[in-house]
């Protein structure tokens, strides 16, 4: 089998888990030959994992991204796990050394930097992946499958809420670069809300219009968000709802999908699939009743498994379409991160400016509202 050489940047949290799947041997294609460990810390918790995987290969420390590019012999990819606003300027020069780029998310902090970082990587011919490992939740796929398929007729109406992501003060301190505009280029919805609004896109599309109430700040003192609410409309009047918190106790993961042939209604991990007797709309032209009487349905109910989170299988396929030299191969390619990034500016932009605003936004004028809002920080 092929192995990819990879190196890391951006060893914090996820960056370290993504470390010891590599070393322990739980991504058969991919090895790790190098990270960059900036503090004595970091290079003392890399030394221990080296020690408690000893048959791996050998990892060159990198005290500086500097030195990881002055090296870059050592690796064919690089995976960036450092704060959004970094994304951008790392893969670009990751791309001008012909490296493929695995990005956790997001790309970066606008819409503007995820095109950047697209072309570039067409542009060098390389291999850039995300990791949108929620992709692969199967709850998901089954949802995208019957949409696919039409089980549910013509869309007419969505609505997402979701508080799984509960976060405290003492997250939010926990780095001088979180929550916060200047440093993150926003709160929850571009943080927490990376992955709903790439599965959001994923399943259903992009809208036409975007209308976004954001208190901003309304659990917390600073500037940014930490709860959101946007209201969109697509094409043929399928209306949707999409409500973010990151300030409610209580775990909450509900999504309901309405549609003239049926209903799914998703809460966590319990599916229920409603299918109709009969088209709706042909229902509502048609019967001779005032209401639902002759019309029924079919349920479906079906309990998905907890199961740990699928970045094993992520990185997998990313070295793959790399040994194959396929981006068609990946489960996120880095060209859809625009997507994400489009509805997360947009809903800023629509809240900043109290108005409805129609997609594509012009990047360069969500450029001059995000700095007026860094501005408001200092």
């Amino acid at each position: 089998m092929a192995i990819i050489k990879t190196a890391l940047i951006g060893f914090g949290g996820m960056g370290r888990k993504y470390v010891e799947m590599i070393m322990a041997g739980k991504v058969a294609n991919m090895s790790l030959v190098g990270v960059v460990a900036r503090h004595d810390e970091a290079r003392a918790h890399l030394a221990s994992l080296v020690e408690k995987y000893p048959n791996a290969p050998k990892v060159a420390v990198y005290e500086s991204e500097d030195a990881m590019f002055e090296n870059a012999s050592d690796y064919d990819a690089i995976i960036i796990v450092t704060p959004h606003k970094t994304h951008e300027s790392i893969a670009l020069r990751a791309f001008k050394l012909k490296k493929h780029v695995m990005c956790d998310k997001p790309a970066g902090a606008t819409i503007g930097e995820a095109m950047r970082m697209s072309e570039a990587s067409k542009q060098a011919d390389c291999i850039y992946g995300m990791i949108f490992h929620q992709r692969l939740y199967p709850k998901y796929n089954k949802i995208k499958e019957l949409l696919n398929n039409g089980e549910l007729g013509k869309l007419s109406r969505i609505m997402l809420v979701n508080s799984r992501y509960f976060r405290t003060k003492h997250y939010h301190d926990s780095g001088s670069w979180r929550s916060s505009f200047s440093g993150e280029g926003g709160g929850a919805l571009i943080n927490q809300g990376a992955h709903i609004l790439d599965i959001w896109q994923w399943l259903f599309g992009m809208p036409k219009t975007v209308y976004a109430d954001i208190p901003f700040g309304k659990y917390n003192d600073f500037e940014v968000d930490d709860e959101a609410t946007i209201m969109m409309r697509y094409a043929d009047d399928l209306t949707a709802v999409f409500m973010l918190t990151t300030g409610e106790a209580i775990w909450q993961e509900h999504l309901e999908i309405t549609g003239t042939k049926g209903k799914i209604l998703l809460e966590d991990d319990k599916l229920c699939i409603y299918r109709y007797s009969v088209d709706s709309n042909e229902y509502i032209k048609n019967a001779d009743t005032n209401s639902r009487e002759g019309l029924s349905y079919e349920e479906e109910v079906i309990q998905f498994e907890k199961a740990i989170e699928p970045y094993e299988p992520m990185l997998y396929n990313f070295a793959e379409a790399v040994i194959n030299n396929d981006p068609t191969q990946l489960i996120a390619p880095g060209s859809e991160a625009v997507n994400q990034l489009m509805l997360t500016n947009a809903a800023y932009y629509s809240a900043w400016l109290g108005e409805n605003v129609e997609l594509p936004i012009d990047e360069n004028k969500y450029d001059r509202l995000l700095k007026e809002a860094c501005q408001r920080e200092n």
